[in-house]
């Protein structure tokens, strides 16, 4: 039984266990317009592990959030993703990272 066990458990781990949630550290600038372009930066955003040979840029990405609205992201980076802010989105709100299934933190934005 315990064999049966075992297995159960390596079976629920998957190939993105080692490798950190995004974690957003800084928007700059931290308050913008709608259309206008900023930079989101942090850590982990391309999800997949370092190898200390990773090209700059990620194969797999995702979406920038501000509140629930999409934002339109120009280039993706491990370290730094730059995004336009949507239109209708006013006040401060939460901007977050989704990458491959996982959120960063949420960091507040004011949007002008």
């Amino acid at each position: 039984m315990a064999k049966h066990a075992l297995l159960v458990l390596l079976a629920a781990c998957s190939a993105n266990d080692d490798i950190p949630a995004p974690q957003v550290s800084a928007v700059i600038p931290a308050a913008g317009a709608p259309g206008a372009i900023v930079t989101v930066q942090g850590n982990d955003f391309c999800q997949r592990p370092d190898t200390g040979n990773e090209d700059p840029l990620c194969t797999s990405t995702g979406g920038v959030s501000f509140g629930a609205s999409p934002g339109t992201v120009s280039q993706w980076t491990d370290t730094a993703i730059m995004v336009e802010v949507p239109q209708g989105v006013v006040g401060t709100v939460a901007l977050t990272v989704g990458v491959n299934g996982r959120s960063s933190n949420a960091v507040s934005f004011d949007v002008q």
